[in-house]
């Protein structure tokens, strides 16, 4: 099961019309679970640094910018989790580590 939560990508809503008004409700309210989440973090980077994350585990976004007179430069990459299991063995190798699990690192089905 998951949830994909992109409100600037989405397209026109294709439901039975008894169907949209408890859509909405629910949307609405998912909306506001987000807002008031605990976990909820946000920070601003500096040059040079990074945020790194499973795209499929944490739901992420973006404050909006200045448009004209504003700088930004974003830089996105999609990692293989495979490619990600191995390069983490090989460095965990490299540093002496007896056992490393990656066992919990899921992405869709994968486990």
């Amino acid at each position: 099961m998951g949830v994909t939560w992109a409100p600037a990508f989405e397209g026109a809503l294709d439901v039975p019309e008894h169907d949209v008004e408890p859509y909405y409700e629910a949307y609405a309210a998912f909306a506001r679970l987000l807002d008031g989440s605990a976990t909820r973090l946000e920070t601003r980077l500096q040059p040079g640094e990074m945020v790194c994350f499973n795209n499929r585990r944490v739901l992420h976004a973006r404050h909006a910018f200045q448009l004209h007179g504003g700088v930004r430069h974003l830089r996105g990459c999609y990692v293989n989790i495979d490619e990600f299991k191995s390069q983490l063995y090989v460095m965990a190798i490299r540093a002496g580590a007896e056992l490393v699990s990656v066992r919990h690192v899921f992405n869709q089905c994968w486990s």
